[in-house]
């Protein structure tokens, strides 16, 4: 018995997966003589079963799927143990599978998962009376455990990786459609507000995908120690059951995280468009500048501004999304790079009122302000006094001519009592078109 117990271990050590089944049962199959053998894993309702592995003859052969019902093992559901050394063909002739290959004697053992329900069962068949069925019994219930803790530890890594590779799909389908977005807004020459979107994109995902790859890792680990002891004939159900639980929480904290990935880049997707749609939609303000400060994120919290919003929800106004967008996302670009040299305190601020013939939207922050000299040119282009640094002195100039082009409103430049800069646009509530979209 040792010897053969021996082999039997030696021989599947290094082994999992469909190897591990295969090789178990060619081995269990030699140990016993029999001349058929398979593992078999119950469906929900333990009524049908399906071989994981079949050995016949010595070899390896196809996998099948069969009724329970009038078998020997129709019961197995209950943790029956099946056992007839001879002449199971008389006690069960509606088996017709039993009848057609002709098989006498009949050892059927049933496989327990972590919580000791029956998961599938372990089968010798043979054509010729059983003389040491004790013994088939005992070699079956010895390596019963190894089988059900494989068989539930393959299900669930299945499970997990197609939860995974699901969720994987959603989002590399998203950042698809994100590169589509981008590859537009190139193609309109619109970069500087992409380069806010993808910035934001980077450092909002990454967080998640960080949380989603650590508990990976996690899992990984847990997996290889649960293998070592499986390796070792020392996996407990209570070690199997407490590696399930701990895998779950891990699988949900993955798939939540990579739900909020995708979500974001859906967020920034929708951002996106607004700088791309150059037609006219009716616009929820307070939306349109949710998108806008979302996707500057990352340079909110590269220039430490804290950015807020004033504006009711119930605003709407009826214009062109895209260059609005611009409009509002380049006041606050330059206010970021020009507004706070030296300044810890950092404040912009969107606001938005309803004034019955007209929307007033304002950019207020709390820097340095702009200086005296060039107040009364600072919609003129090339006008700045950052060209030692790089600046082309063009985006005050673009700010105007889009509010004052395709927006038909005005701007002007206010400062306020309690110092910094306040931009106030005044734009129509309604750009008539000939076919009204909702957005």
């Amino acid at each position: 018995m040792e010897k053969i117990l021996r082999n039997i271990i030696e021989g599947v050590s290094n082994n999992y997966g469909k190897a591990f089944f295969d090789t178990i049962t060619i081995k269990l199959h030699e140990a016993i003589g029999a001349d058929f053998t398979f593992i078999a894993r119950l469906d929900r309702k333990a009524n049908m079963s399906r071989t994981i592995a079949l050995v016949a003859g010595g070899q390896v052969v196809d996998n099948m799927e069969y009724s329970l019902e009038h078998t020997p093992c129709a019961d197995v559901a209950d943790n029956s143990v099946c056992l007839y050394p001879d002449g199971i063909t008389g006690l069960f002739p509606k088996d017709q599978l039993l009848v057609d290959m002709g098989i006498s004697g009949y050892v059927g053992t049933p496989l327990h998962d972590s919580s000791g329900k029956v998961m599938g069962l372990t089968v010798a068949l043979y054509k010729a009376p059983i003389k040491n069925i004790d013994f088939v019994q005992t070699v079956f219930q010895i390596f019963g455990g190894r089988i059900a803790a494989e068989i539930e530890r393959t299900e669930y890594e299945a499970d997990l990786e197609g939860k995974v590779a699901m969720r994987t799909a959603h989002l590399e389908g998203a950042m698809q459609s994100l590169k589509r977005t981008q590859t537009l807004l190139i193609r309109q020459e619109k970069l500087a507000s992409l380069g806010g979107v993808v910035a934001g994109v980077a450092h909002e995902i990454n967080t998640p995908l960080g949380i989603a790859k650590t508990g990976h890792s996690l899992h990984v680990e847990q997996l290889k120690k649960v293998a070592k002891s499986f390796e070792d004939n020392s996996l407990t159900a209570s070690a199997m059951k407490l590696y399930m639980e701990q895998s779950k929480e891990i699988m949900a904290t993955v798939s939540s995280n990579l739900e909020r990935a995708i979500d974001l880049v859906q967020n920034f997707k929708y951002a996106a468009v607004d700088r791309i749609d150059d037609s006219v939609h009716d616009h929820n303000l307070f939306q349109l500048a949710t998108r806008i400060t979302t996707s500057l994120a990352a340079e909110f919290l590269r220039s430490k501004i804290k950015c807020t919003l004033d504006i009711d929800q119930r605003l709407h106004i009826t214009t062109h999304g895209s260059d609005l967008t611009q409009v509002i996302t380049n006041l606050i670009m330059n206010a970021a790079v020009h507004a706070f040299e030296g300044q810890q305190d950092r404040k912009i601020e969107i606001s938005a009122r309803d004034l019955n013939d007209g929307m007033q939207i304002m950019v207020t922050d709390n820097g340095v302000g702009v200086a005296q000299d060039i107040r009364e040119s600072v919609f003129d282009p090339f006008v700045t006094t950052k060209r030692a640094s790089g600046s082309t002195g063009l985006g005050m100039n673009i700010v105007h001519n889009q509010v004052t082009g395709s927006l038909k409103g005005a701007i002007e430049l206010i400062s306020p009592l309690a110092g910094g800069a306040q931009w106030k646009i005044m734009l129509p509530k309604k750009i008539p078109e000939k076919v009204a979209h909702v957005a």
